[in-house]
């Protein structure tokens, strides 16, 4: 064999080691594509398992809690306290923790002068102080109250939608009684809280791209001091990268990394907003995990994420993974499912256009600019709307039903915070009749927004003309001008002989009959198709033309012939005459 190998042309060895790079590349991305198991891993279920209803009991010493009193939104502490996480009657306690307030819009400090004990939220870092200290594999944990959510179920629900929906990167988020004692005061039940899964841990990264690509750049990006977090706006020198809270792109990972990994997040987003056409297609198939970008934004839309990346440059997380590919993560999913502000109706809201067009990310129009992709997405809308677990009626009620059995009687808490189930959006939200249970009154969210999205799939209705006759050699004119989109416009006429456009023209030699299949594509990659049937004849024959017969003598039809014989009989005798020759 090796004899054999030495005799193949020095190109073929190219194209062998081409193929095997290839071969090894998208190998070693489909790790990332694909390595959902965890999600039914007894270490995760351990921590998010929506038929649980865990305990959380958190101690501080007073002088712990104090210090963590003093955070503010843009400066807060970091503290000790001992956690105890009760899971079906078996405590397992961690000491000295590091925990901190968190939220954005949603600080708040969890005592005051007038409140003894306010609902606020928290994020647990189990190796703060205590180096490499876990509980089944995790080292971080987030804590969020229901703030603005007497549904009990935005977050929940929309994260358990986009894993059915294979959005693995979506952190998990589940139920848990949270309990606080302080000093000597004894526990204290503040409430119901969602126990969310820490994105900014290795753990986090080691359970989706596996141990062998785990090397890349976790990012945050959010709406903050310097504004939406989109990536046309990066270059080298803005100061909304860093690693800091209030960055617009916020890294996540260690400070001793943090320029190599500027450097190479610039690279990707000034070649995701500068490259164009061909280049530009190329560029994100290597280095953009396409299929995840456009099922999270057809989640986003779908789900009425108007907080998230399409609709306000906010609320979104990516991995930049060791092949510097971007993977796109959903973050901070509570206001969904009709809970909507900025977009004016997120349950009407065109899925193609979801965010406002003032703040529409390029990468995303750019993306569903071009053909293949935009038939993709589509695909990804209509599976979101139809599939009976996804944004399905029937679905959602179910899992509503348990969600709100499991937490119900566990709502009362010293705080007064949060303590019954409504279903009503947020009361700053700009629609205030959606409904997500009952559905008696109100608006029904997964109606609407089935069909919106479903309209906006209509597929457009192909005309191919009346039938046509014509002869052989005559111009033969296809009109598919009375074609139609009703919401939207055809993008391309494809007739079945190879022609395009609308109004082609053709001749025929010959006689024959031929029936067209007129195809029409609509912008959002929706076809249609009629029929037309042209018979072409030959002309008719020419008349055929009857020939004059000649001239016979002694035909009395023929006067002016016979006149004429006579004065040349007459002539030869006068002649005859004259020279005496005998006639």
């Amino acid at each position: 064999m090796s004899g054999y190998l030495r005799l193949l042309p020095q190109k073929m060895f190219k194209l062998l080691g081409c193929f095997v790079c290839a071969l090894t590349f998208y190998s070693s991305m489909s790790v990332a594509y694909e390595d959902t198991e965890f999600l039914s891993s007894n270490e995760h279920l351990f921590w998010h398992d929506t038929q649980d209803l865990p305990t959380i009991k958190l101690h501080f010493e007073e002088a712990e809690w104090e210090r963590l009193l003093i955070s503010t939104r843009d400066d807060r502490e970091e503290v000790s306290c001992t956690f105890i996480f009760v899971k079906q009657g078996v405590e397992y306690q961690l000491d000295n923790i590091g925990i901190k307030l968190s939220g954005n819009t949603s600080f708040t400090l969890p005592e005051t002068e007038s409140d003894a004990f306010i609902q606020a939220n928290y994020t647990l870092d189990f190796d703060e102080f205590v180096d490499d200290q876990t509980l089944s594999g995790i080292s971080a944990l987030k804590l969020k109250r229901f703030k603005d959510d007497s549904t009990f179920v935005h977050e929940p629900l929309s994260n358990q939608i986009m894993h059915n929906f294979d959005v693995w990167t979506a952190h998990s988020s589940n139920y848990v009684r949270l309990e606080i004692a302080v000093g000597q005061r004894g526990n204290n039940y503040v409430g119901i809280y969602r126990l969310n899964e820490s994105v900014n841990r290795h753990e986090y990264i080691d359970k989706r791209f596996g141990t062998d690509n785990d090397k890349g750049y976790l990012w945050q990006g959010n709406y903050k001091n310097y504004g939406p977090a989109l990536f046309s706006r990066i270059n080298a020198d803005w100061e909304g990268i860093g690693d800091f809270d209030q960055a617009s792109f916020e890294y996540k990972g260690k400070g001793s990394e943090f320029e190599q990994g500027k450097a190479i997040l610039v690279t990707l987003a000034e070649n995701f907003t500068n490259l164009t056409g061909q280049a530009f297609e190329e560029y994100i198939d290597r280095h953009l995990n396409v299929p995840l970008f456009l099922k999270s934004m057809a989640s986003e839309a779908v789900l009425g994420h108007w907080d998230g990346f399409w609709g306000n440059g906010n609320n979104y997380m990516f991995y930049i993974d060791e092949q510097q590919i971007l993977h796109f993560i959903p973050f901070d999913t509570d206001n969904t499912l009709g809970t909507s502000l900025f977009v004016n109706d997120t349950g009407e809201q065109d899925p193609f256009a979801f965010g406002l067009p003032s703040n529409a990310p390029k990468l995303i129009t750019k993306i569903l600019a071009i053909k293949k992709y935009r038939i993709e997405y589509a695909g990804y809308l209509r599976q979101l709307v139809q599939d009976n677990n996804l944004l399905n009626e029937s679905y959602a009620l179910g899992w509503i039903s348990d969600a709100h059995s499991l937490i119900n009687s566990h709502l009362s808490n010293i705080t007064g915070d949060n303590q019954i189930i409504a279903d009503r959006p947020a009361s700053w939200a700009n629609q205030a009749s959606y409904r997500l249970f009952e559905l008696n009154t109100g608006k029904n969210w997964y109606q609407t927004r089935q069909d919106a999205v479903l309209y906006a799939l209509t597929p457009p209705v192909a005309d191919a003309g009346e039938d046509i006759a014509v002869e052989v050699g005559q111009t033969v004119q296809l009109n598919a001008s009375k074609s139609s989109d009703v919401n939207g416009e055809i993008s391309e006429f494809h007739w079945s002989n190879g022609l395009e456009g609308s109004l082609p023209t053709i001749h025929y030699d010959s006689a024959q009959t031929i029936t067209l299949t007129l195809t029409v594509t609509d912008t959002e990659g929706n076809q249609d198709t009629d029929t037309v049937t042209i018979t072409v004849t030959n002309p008719p024959a020419p008349p055929v033309e009857t020939p004059t017969p000649s001239p016979e003598v002694g035909n009395s039809d023929s006067g002016g012939s016979i006149g004429v014989l006579s004065i040349l009989l007459f002539a030869t005798w006068l002649s005859r005459y004259i020279t005496k020759e005998p006639i």
